[in-house]
C-alpha cells in the first residue's frame, strides 16, 4: 500500500435508513470531532444488505456507506490507524470502517500507439505496423474472438437476435467516448448512466480523456466496444468485416464511470456503482449483468456490495487481473476472487494459458485452484479495441480486461434466450442458473496436453462457448453460493475468548481486512503462509508465529494492529 500524500478518506458503514441519513451524518461528524477528528462528508448514499434475506421482500437490515475525508494525510498517519481512531470515536454509529484506498490495476503498456506514430493508413483501415502485439498470436489484424472456433459469441447472439426482451448490463470502467463510432448512441443517451468520480457530473459517464501521470483514458471505450459495440465496417487481414463488434450489442448498457484511470481507482467507487445498480434492480429496473475490467485489493465493503448484488439477481463478472513476471501477484485479484463473482481469466488465440516468462510482457492472473471454482476464461490478447487515440478499431486489446466483456456478453445472451424461465426464479437463483449453463458448456480441454493436467488452475470452469451454453436449459435446483467475506486469519482468534459483541466484532473485521490487504501487497508475507494456496486453518503454530512477527515488523502495518499482535504474543 503506497503512500499518496493525499487526505485520508474513510468508508464508514452505518445502520441507518434514508429518512435518518442527514441527522446520522451530523451525529457521526460530531462524534468524530469530539475526538479531534475533523471530517468532510463526501457522500452518504444508502445501500441495502440482503446477506441474510431469503428473498428481497425479506429484507432484514439496511446499511449505508458514508464516505468522509479527513484533514490528515497518509504520510502523517497510517490510514488504518485513522480508521481505528474513528471507529472508537463513532461507537455504535459505525458498524465498520475501512480506508478508501487507491487500488492498482495492472494495465498494458502497449494497448495503443502514441498519437505521433499514427499514419494515414491507420485512420483509413484500422491497421498499422504496430497495431497488434507481435509477442502473441494472432500476429495479424483480424477480428477472431467472435468466431465458432473461439467464443462462439457471433452465433449465439444471432440465435437471440429476434428476441425483444431487454437485457441490461452495468458497465463499470472509465466511461465511454462521446464520439467514437463503435459506441452506439443508445449508450450515450441512457439516462441511467452515472459518474462516481468526485467533482464530475454525476449523471454523465462519458470519458473526457484527461491526460497526465498514471492516466490511461479510453480503457472504458475499449472494453465497451467488446461488450456492446455497434456495427462497424473494417478492412482486416481476413478481408472486410461488416458486423457488430460487441458480443451483446443488443443490450441496454448502463455505463458507470468509476475512475479517471484504469490503473488507479478507489475502493468506494466500485462499491457505490454496484450498490447503485443493485438499487435499480430492487426498484423494478432489473440489471441482469455487471461487467468490470478492473480490480485490486481485498475489501469488506466490496464483499458487502457483491453479496447485495447477488441477492438482487445480478450476474457479476470482473477481471482476474494482470501482472508482469508475477508482480504484484500472479493470482486472481479482488473482487474476482469472491465466490459470488465470476472471475474472467485469459486464454490465448492458440488455446494456451495467458502466461509468458518474459519479464516485460503483461500476462493474465489465474489460480490458485481453490479460487478458480467460479472462474471462466475468454480470449485475449490482440482482440479488437475501440481506440480513442486513433479513432478507429485497433487490434491490440489485451489483458483480462478484454476477456471480461466476452463473459458478460455470453451471460447476457443466455438471459435473453431464457428470460421467461429465469424471471420466474428467485433473484440469486438466476445468477446460479446462468453460471451453471456457462460452466457446463465451457470447453474443458485444450490442444496442448501440457495444460490439461492442471486445467482448472489455468482456466477455471473452462473456456466460454456462448452458443453451446444456449443448449443448456435453466436449472432451478442449484445451491446458493455462501456469502462472500474476507479470508479469516486465525491469529485474531485470541482477542476475545467469548463471542464478541457488535463493536468488538467490528474491530476484529477491521484487523482482518488490514491483514488481508497486507498479504495482498506483500510477497514476503504470502510466502510465509504458503501463498494464496494455503488453507489458513490448517497452518501450524510455528508458521503463524513467524507470520505475526513479520506483520509486526512490516512498515505498512498500522500501529493499532501492531500493538494488538504484540500484546497477544
Amino acid at each position: 500500500m503506497e503512500k499518496t500524500n493525499q487526505p485520508i478518506e474513510l468508508i464508514i458503514q452505518t445502520p441507518s435508513s434514508s429518512i435518518q441519513s442527514k441527522s446520522m451524518n451530523g451525529d457521526l461528524s460530531q462524534k468524530l470531532k469530539s475526538m479531534g477528528i475533523e471530517v468532510e462528508i463526501i457522500s452518504g448514499e444508502e445501500s441495502k444488505s440482503f446477506s441474510k434475506a431469503k428473498n428481497i421482500s425479506g429484507l432484514e437490515t439496511k446499511k449505508r456507506n458514508v464516505l468522509v475525508r479527513t484533514k490528515a494525510n497518509d504520510t502523517e498517519i497510517n490510514p488504518w490507524d485513522m480508521a481505528h481512531l474513528s471507529s472508537d470515536a463513532a461507537g455504535k454509529s459505525a458498524l465498520y470502517i475501512e480506508p478508501n484506498i487507491l487500488n492498482e490495476f495492472v494495465a498494458d503498456r502497449k494497448v495503443d500507439s502514441p498519437a505521433d506514430k499514427l499514419n494515414a493508413k491507420t485512420f483509413g483501415s484500422g491497421r498499422s505496423s504496430d497495431n497488434y502485439d507481435p509477442d502473441w498470436h494472432p500476429d495479424s489484424n483480424i477480428i477472431w474472438h467472435l468466431g465458432d472456433k473461439y467464443s462462439q459469441l457471433k452465433r449465439a447472439r444471432d440465435a437471440v437476435a429476434d428476441n425483444a426482451y431487454t437485457v441490461r448490463i452495468g458497465h463499470l470502467d472509465t466511461g465511454y467516448s462521446a464520439t467514437h463510432f463503435a459506441i452506439p448512441d443508445s449508450i450515450r443517451k441512457n439516462k441511467l448512466q452515472r459518474n462516481f468520480v468526485k467533482g464530475e457530473n454525476p449523471k454523465d459517464a462519458h470519458d473526457p480523456f484527461k491526460e497526465g501521470f498514471l492516466k490511461q483514458p479510453g480503457h472504458g471505450t475499449g472494453t465497451l466496444g467488446l461488450l456492446a459495440g455497434g456495427k462497424v465496417n473494417l478492412a482486416t487481414a481476413n478481408g472486410p468485416f461488416n458486423d457488430y463488434l460487441g458480443g451483446a450489442y443488443f443490450a441496454e448498457v448502463i455505463c458507470c464511470r468509476i475512475s479517471e484511470s484504469v490503473i488507479l481507482f478507489k475502493t468506494s467507487a466500485f462499491a457505490d456503482a454496484l450498490s447503485y445498480l443493485t438499487e435499480l434492480s430492487l426498484s423494478g429496473t432489473q440489471v441482469h449483468v455487471v461487467s468490470m475490467s478492473m480490480g485490486g485489493a481485498p475489501s469488506r465493503i466490496w464483499a458487502d456490495a457483491v453479496n447485495a448484488a447477488y441477492e438482487a439477481g445480478i450476474f457479476v463478472v470482473t477481471a482476474a487481473g494482470n501482472n508482469f513476471a508475477g508482480l504484484p501477484t500472479r493470482h486472481v485479484i479482488y473482487p474476482a476472487r469472491f465466490g459470488r463473482v465470476t472471475a474472467a481469466c485469459g486464454v490465448t488465440y492458440d488455446f494456451k494459458p495467458y502466461y509468458t516468462s518474459k519479464l516485460d510482457e503483461m500476462q493474465g492472473c489465474y489460480g490458485p485452484k481453490k479460487d478458480m471454482r467460479k472462474a471462466l476464461s475468454a480470449f485475449t490478447p490482440n482482440t479488437p479495441w475501440a481506440s480513442v487515440e486513433s479513432g478507429t478499431i485497433r487490434f491490440s486489446g489485451a489483458g483480462t480486461s478484454s476477456a471480461t466483456p466476452q463473459v458478460a456478453a455470453a451471460a447476457a445472451i443466455y438471459y435473453k434466450k431464457y428470460h421467461a424461465e429465469l424471471d420466474k426464479l428467485r433473484p440469486w437463483q438466476r445468477v446460479e442458473a446462468i453460471r451453471n449453463a456457462l460452466y457446463l458448456s465451457a470447453l474443458k480441454k485444450v490442444p496442448d496436453p501440457t495444460y490439461n493436467s492442471d486445467f482448472v488452475n489455468y482456466f477455471g470452469n473452462g473456456i466460454i462457448q456462448a452458443a453451446e451454453a444456449l443448449k443448456y436449459p435453466v436449472a432451478s435446483n442449484l445451491k446458493k453460493t455462501p456469502e462472500d467475506e474476507m479470508p479469516w486469519f486465525p491469529i485474531l482468534n485470541t482477542i476475545f475468548k467469548a463471542v464478541p459483541d457488535t463493536q468488538q466484532k467490528s474491530k476484529l473485521d477491521m484487523f482482518n481486512t488490514e491483514l488481508a490487504q497486507l498479504v495482498y501487497y506483500s510477497p514476503e508475507l504470502r510466502e510465509i503462509i504458503n501463498g494464496d494456496e494455503a488453507n489458513y486453518n490448517k497452518l501450524g503454530t510455528k508458521k503463524w508465529a513467524k507470520f505475526k512477527d513479520a506483520v509486526i515488523s512490516n512498515p505498512s502495518t498500522s500501529v493499532t494492529l501492531r500493538k494488538y499482535l504484540i500484546d497477544n504474543k
